[in-house]
Formats: structure tokens, sequence, C-alpha cells
């Protein structure tokens, strides 16, 4: 059993695509969740800004075949972070980067940078910290091989369209 230390395990679909550069044994017994064929739909509680990023983001990792099932919160949390982040962006664009702090005789205390960028910095390393587990992070995209030569086993071609690879 795993102790939970050290680097978090590597899914097996981001091995085999990514390669196995460190010639370690690939597990064979890790549960694997059902890919998804079809887009699913935004969540309804994300806002505008969310839905955006869902409809942008979603149909790209169907058709690679990174999104499953389960992965569908994970990419919930990316369009929440990002879309916050892109609001605090717009809330620094309209205001100083720093405000003044008063006394209670109304003298100036200390300047402080405006929280806006505290919720900035958060939400885009939250949108990092997830994007990261869908392969989003221009590193980790980098480190992809094969997305335009996707292979597909008989039987998910099967999924696809009803008929067996050889015909039948």
């Amino acid at each position: 059993m795993r102790s939970g230390r050290g680097r978090k395990p590597k899914p097996l679909e981001l091995i085999k695509l990514h390669g196995n550069p460190g010639k370690r044994p690939i597990p064979t017994d890790t549960p694997q969740p059902d890919k998804l064929y079809n887009v699913p739909a935004a969540p309804i509680y994300l806002d505008e800004i969310g839905k955006e990023i869902w409809n942008y983001l979603a149909p790209k990792l169907v058709k690679i075949g990174i999104m499953t099932e389960l992965d569908i919160y994970v990419l919930e949390n990316c369009c929440v972070a990002l879309s916050v982040a892109r609001k605090a962006s717009k809330e620094l664009q309209e205001s100083a980067l720093v405000c003044a702090t008063k006394n209670e005789d109304g003298s100036n205390k200390s300047i402080q940078r405006t929280p806006y960028l505290s919720v900035w910095r958060e939400a885009l390393s939250e949108f990092d910290s997830n994007g990261a587990k869908l392969g989003l992070s221009p590193s980790d995209r980098v480190r992809l091989r094969g997305l335009g030569k996707k292979e597909e086993d008989e039987f998910d071609e099967f999924l696809k369209t009803g008929k067996a690879a050889n015909g039948r």
C-alpha cells in the first residue's frame, strides 16, 4: 500500500502520451475510467466566462482522448479558476495596484497591494495546478507525444461506430 509520500503517480493515459523515459514498470492493474467520446455540456453553475472556457477546452480534451468521466470535475475547477482570474484581471486594470490603509484618525497607515492581485495569482495557480492534470500546461503540452496520431484499439472503434475493425 502506498504511503502517500513522493510524487503522485502519473495516470496511464498520460504515461502513454508522454512516453516512459525512466523505463519504470507501467502499472497494469489501475482502474481506468471510461473515455468520453461526446463533449459533455458545461455545468449549469459556471458563469458565462467559465462556460466559454469549457466550450473551448472540453472538445479538445475529448478529441485527443484525455477526457474521461472522472476528469469532468478537474475541468470544472479549471474553468472556475480561470474565470476568477479573468475577473480579477479586469478589476486590476480598472483600479490602482496599491491602496493606502488609514488609521482611525484618518492618517495614512500603510500602502498595500490591491487584494485583486492576490486573487488573480491564486486563481492562476489553481488553474495551472488543475490544468497540469489534464496536460494543459505548456510543459506538459511539450511532453505530449502522438496527439496527431491517436491510436485507438478495436474496442474504442466499436464503441464509436458500432462496427468491428474487421468490418463485421
